[in-house]
């Protein structure tokens, strides 16, 4: 009988070539965008959850009031850890990591000149504990006594292999900011998905007695973290109803900013964007849930084409089910039947997308900076594939077979059963509307993401950005009383004079970037406290940048402030709405206590996810992190040769590296620039499955009313007036699509575009052309068919039954 049927269903699937076709397109194109979305989905929501005590993992946050609203941060100030520890004894380990992005680490050489690596991973301080908490299998040596001493290191096995060509590197010795290493243990690669990405772990007793005697309390820097681990009968709310009280014993002053503890749950790092992690990204499940809902969308629409081709060609095998019928099939027989060849297809369009996706994934990996991959070894894959071909074939199938094999003998012998007062008419009829809303859901959306990306590239941020590049300083220097030469001064001044830079500045930061640093401040004549960001810059930094002042003076450039540069948000958050009259209020911060020397318009210090800050600028040379560089258009790269030369001359022990100001920015919304590339192409899937879809159908009707066309052409009827009569109908299950799909499409995005302080306003422009697009699309897809139609001699049609 299984024989018979696979014989009978590869003869039915070989007979309609045309019809098998589609169909295997629409699903395999279906399955392969859900598979590809899928993986990424696991991907993101198996962050970290290799750690077998990851359910009691949580890490101490801070969070306070800023000017509007909440601020919140991973980091913790330094003595905290220790503090911690003997406050709450219920805690079963507490430790505390210092991470430096970014870092350069040396290998000393026997003939004199070290080998240099630029680490993208950056460097982590860490204590021995870190190893009792988190999971990282050590491959040589003893992580516990690897970092228990001062100078010691533990390293991933691929920095081993970098730095020395072998694994067995234990004694090794590697140099990092001045200060030599040496490598106890060897620990295995992170993997992809964790927000601990750490190949180099140098002992934190290091630089933990220098650490704690610069800050203190008072300070607060984001990749300074605390995590602690809870035995398995303790409650994290224990912990929780202390927190205030521990608060209040290390803060004695006044606590104006409502500034707290709280805890944080492993599990919620990598999709909390309040806070970040290591990665510098976080995924909200809204995004997840985004993406899992555009993955069923596609696969639903696959279905839906292969439910209306089916039900639309029903009467062809009508004859078919009546002698089967009549020969004794039970029903049960006919839906098994029709069911296998539903499978069938679904089994040749997994196969097919499993190579799809493969060929996806090599171009989707580097544009994501993602390890995705089709592991046939994971059961979580198998248990994905057949859930996804027992599903599709479920939903392609059994409507249809249940419609076929519900045919009475009789009128199905005598051929009486017609597309059009068959029960899947209207049913068909309703999927066309779905599949469309579906499609102009994404189309809508589509826009409105677009729309917003170009908003963000051509927004003024209140500051010149154009052929500007940053070079790091890698060394601090400090002034001292002797006068000796500051090198960062001299390489500025000297780059500043070669031919291919307009000018040159030392800061720490340009005016907008992904760094930024907050603390608070008092105006004199008003005891509140206000927060503000911190620019420290040179007497070049205005002018190089374009911000233009509105009131007095830009700094001097001096090594030490003398005044303060403030924005216009600071002034009217101080009180004063007119600039000019917060010249020569002194105001407090940092210690210090300095007069307003200038005030400048306001400009974006931060991505336009945030509203604009009150930002205070002044002079602190020791602080300087960034040679900014106003570069000639027309002669860049022999600028940068030349300034590379320069530079490499001032720090020889250093390797040099620059960015474009322009590429820093756009850096802001990269996960919003992605998604729009992803929904863009997911889109433009959606509607292809839906084209095929339709011209599947139209084909079928044109072949159903080959005599009426050729009837009518007979009787006068114009080309254009058999393809108009053809393509009404879908046209019209468009407009409903579209008018179901727009008002879902603008709540769903405006609640998207609710995340930026800065945004479009979707306006009727965006439905106009969405609902054109589509139209376009589909009226081409349908009337080109039609066309091919009335486009035959009638002679032949009259012919054709």
């Amino acid at each position: 009988m299984l024989r018979n049927y696979l014989k009978t269903a590869l003869r039915n699937l070989w007979r309609e070539k045309g019809s098998t076709l589609i169909n295997l397109s629409g699903l395999t194109l279906g399955i392969t965008s859900s598979l590809v979305l899928f993986l990424l989905i696991n991907h993101h929501s198996h962050y970290d959850q290799y750690h077998s005590r990851k359910d009691r993992i949580y890490r101490v946050v801070t969070e306070s009031d800023g000017n509007s609203g909440r601020n919140y941060t991973p980091g913790i100030p330094r003595p905290l850890p220790e503090a911690f520890k003997n406050y709450f004894p219920e805690a079963e380990e507490v430790t505390f990591i210092s991470y430096r992005a970014g870092s350069l680490i040396t290998i000393p050489q026997p003939s004199g000149e070290p080998k240099k690596y630029e680490e993208e991973s950056g460097v982590t301080f860490a204590e021995p504990n870190f190893f009792k908490i988190f999971d990282r299998k050590i491959l040589r040596g003893v992580a516990q006594n690897g970092l228990d001493k001062p100078n010691e290191a533990i390293v991933s096995k691929k920095s081993a292999l970098k730095y020395f060509g072998k694994e067995d590197v234990l004694g090794e010795v590697i140099k990092y900011d001045n200060r030599e290493y040496k490598i106890t243990a060897v620990m295995e690669d992170y993997p992809s998905n964790t927000d601990f990405p750490f190949d180099v772990m140098l002992s934190y007793i290091t630089i933990r007695l220098q650490h704690e005697q610069e800050e203190g309390w008072g300070g607060i820097w984001s990749d300074e973290q605390c995590y602690f681990l809870l035995p398995e009968k303790v409650d994290v709310h224990e912990i929780d109803s202390k927190m205030t009280a521990f608060y209040k014993k290390h803060h004695t002053e006044d606590n104006r900013r409502h500034q707290a503890f709280m805890t944080q749950p492993l599990r919620e790092i990598h999709f909390d964007s309040r806070y970040s992690n290591y990665n510098y990204k976080t995924v909200s499940k809204q995004l997840l849930l985004a993406l899992s809902l555009v993955a069923i969308f596609l696969i639903l629409t696959a279905c839906i084409n292969f439910i209306n081709l089916t039900t639309a060609e029903i009467i062809k095998r009508s004859k078919e089910v009546g002698v089967r019928k009549a020969l004794g099939s039970t029903r049960s027989q006919l839906i098994r039947q029709f069911l296998g060849e539903t499978t069938l297809v679904t089994v040749f369009s997994v196969c097919l997308a499993l190579g799809c996706a493969q060929l996806t994934l090599s171009f989707l990996n580097p544009f994501l900076k993602l390890h995705l991959s089709l592991d046939f070894l994971s059961g979580t894959l198998w248990v994905l594939l057949i859930t996804m071909t027992t599903v599709v074939a479920a939903l392609s199938g059994l409507y249809p077979s249940l419609v076929v094999s519900g045919f009475k003998t009789a009128v199905a012998l005598k051929n009486q059963i017609s597309n059009k007062n068959s029960s899947g008419y209207t049913f068909r009829r309703s999927l066309v509307v779905l599949q469309f809303f579906i499609s102009q859901f994404f189309i809508l959306g589509t826009i409105v993401l677009i729309q917003q990306m170009n908003y963000f590239q051509k927004k003024e941020l209140g500051f010149r950005r154009n052929a500007i590049i940053t070079v790091p300083i890698p060394e601090q220097e400090t002034p001292d009383k002797k006068g000796a030469t500051i090198k960062m001064r001299t390489l500025r001044d000297e780059v500043s004079r070669l031919s291919g830079v307009e000018m040159a500045s030392l800061s720490n930061t340009p005016p907008s970037s992904g760094s930024t640093s907050n603390t608070s401040f008092v105006i004199e004549g008003d005891n509140d406290t206000h927060l503000t960001q911190i620019k420290l810059i040179d007497g070049n930094y205005l002018k190089l940048y374009g911000l233009e002042l509105v009131a007095g003076n830009g700094v001097l450039d001096m090594d030490t402030a003398q005044g303060f540069v403030v924005n216009e948000k600071l002034a009217s958050l101080a009180g004063y709405r007119n600039p000019q009259e917060i010249l020569g209020k002194k105001i407090t911060l940092w210690g210090k206590q300095l007069p307003v020397a200038g005030v400048v318009k306001d400009f974006h210090t931060v991505s336009l996810h945030r509203s604009i800050e009150a930002t205070a600028m002044f002079n602190q040379i020791r602080y300087y992190e960034t040679l900014s560089l106003k570069l000639n258009p027309t002669h860049l790269q022999d600028a940068i040769r030349q300034v590379q030369q320069r530079w490499e001359a001032t720090y020889p022990e250093f390797i040099f590296s620059y960015q474009f100001l322009d590429d820093q920015i756009k850096e802001f919304y990269e996960q919003e620039q992605k998604m729009s590339v992803l929904l863009t192409s997911f889109t433009v899937m959606a509607i292809f499955i839906g084209c095929l879809g339709l011209f599947g159908l139209a084909t079928f009707m044109a072949n159903q009313k080959t005599k009426e066309i050729g009837v009518r052409k007979v009787l006068g009827a114009s080309v254009e007036s058999i393809v108009i009569l053809f393509s009404k109908e879908y046209i019209k299950l468009v407009g409903i699509g579209f008018i179901l799909a727009a008002p879902v499409a603008w709540y769903v995005m405006n609640q998207w575009l609710n995340q930026f302080a800065y945004k479009i306003v979707i306006g009727p422009l965006v439905f106009i052309t969405g609902l054109g697009l589509v139209i376009v699309v589909a009226g081409f897809t349908v009337g080109y068919r039609s066309f091919k139609a009335a486009m035959v001699n009638p002679a032949k049609s009259l012919k054709s039954e």
